[in-house]
């Protein structure tokens, strides 16, 4: 927790800054031609968390870039051939925002094998930061998470928690129809429902002190179930969550059920209406898979 301030100051502080920015779900994204679609916002969120992985990035940074990246596309328009380019300014600005040293930007292209120049990504960063009003300290699943257990007394439970974070955050189905705090409070239900018969109380208790009804709750909780059965089986259970998951994490990364798309971007042309949220064409639209 940050300095000063208790578990459930900040988890007040993360719900109310929550109801301001996301008023209206489900979450839509601008329709039209050449504009991307969950699709497209799965495979880049894959993209994502598979390159704060690869760079060494904790679970903090990679939940604040789809953050950012989920604000970003769903506030303006994005075609399709610059949705990396969006997806790379999102990690970037996480990255300096949870790191604690800055990284020049051609190394941190360079660590991705990107072709992108230092000063494209400059550019991106600025329009995003455009969209987000200067402020990209978002709400995100990972704090939330945080929040929550600490509230239970249960911070030893966070990296067991944190290996599957990434499936939640790739996938639209959940993005988009719950807010970070519901889907974070359902996922800490099933961690505590493996480990703790009682856990109705516990979980009932932060509903309550979150504002969330429980009724939403469940909903979310057989959403993420589900998703967790497809990919993680069998259901997790006490074993599967609090187990050593390292080799199960890099079976993963051959076998990712959101990969990034290997199929090369259009090429982008050289100029863009003011609209949209671009930068100028990069030389390489299609990173090396992470």
């Amino acid at each position: 927790m940050q300095d000063g301030i208790s578990s459930t100051q900040l988890l007040q502080m993360l719900l109310q800054r929550e109801k301001l920015l996301y008023q209206n779900y489900p979450l839509s994204l601008a329709s039209g031609e050449g504009m991307i679609g969950w699709r497209e916002r799965n495979r880049e969120c894959a993209w994502m968390c598979a390159a704060a992985k690869r760079i060494g990035l904790e679970m903090d940074a990679a939940s604040l870039a789809v953050s950012i990246f989920d604000r970003v596309v769903t506030s303006v328009k994005i075609p399709g051939k610059y949705v990396n380019c969006v997806a790379v300014g999102s990690l970037s600005i996480a990255k300096k925002l949870c790191e604690d040293h800055e990284e020049d930007a051609p190394v941190f292209l360079g660590r991705l094998r990107l072709e992108y120049s230092a000063q494209e990504l400059k550019r991106m960063e600025i329009k995003i930061l455009e969209v987000l009003r200067w402020d990209a300290h978002l709400p995100n699943l990972n704090r939330f998470v945080e929040c929550l257990l600490s509230e239970l007394d249960a911070a030893f439970l966070l990296p067991s928690i944190k290996k599957h974070l990434d499936f939640l955050l790739c996938d639209s189905t959940l993005t988009s129809n719950f807010r970070w705090s519901v889907l974070a409070l359902s996922t800490v239900s099933l961690l505590v429902e493996a480990t703790n018969k009682h856990w109705q109380y516990p979980i009932n208790a932060l509903a309550r002190l979150c504002k969330i009804p429980m009724s939403e709750v469940n909903r979310c909780r057989v959403k993420v179930s589900n998703l967790w059965s497809r990919h993680v089986l069998p259901m997790p259970s006490t074993f599967h969550l609090l187990a050593d998951l390292d080799d199960q994490d890099s079976d993963m990364d051959v076998d990712y059920p959101l990969a990034y798309d290997s199929s090369p971007h259009p090429q982008a042309p050289s100029a863009e209406a003011s609209e949209y949220i671009t930068s100028p064409a990069p030389r390489a639209l299609q990173p090396t898979p992470c």
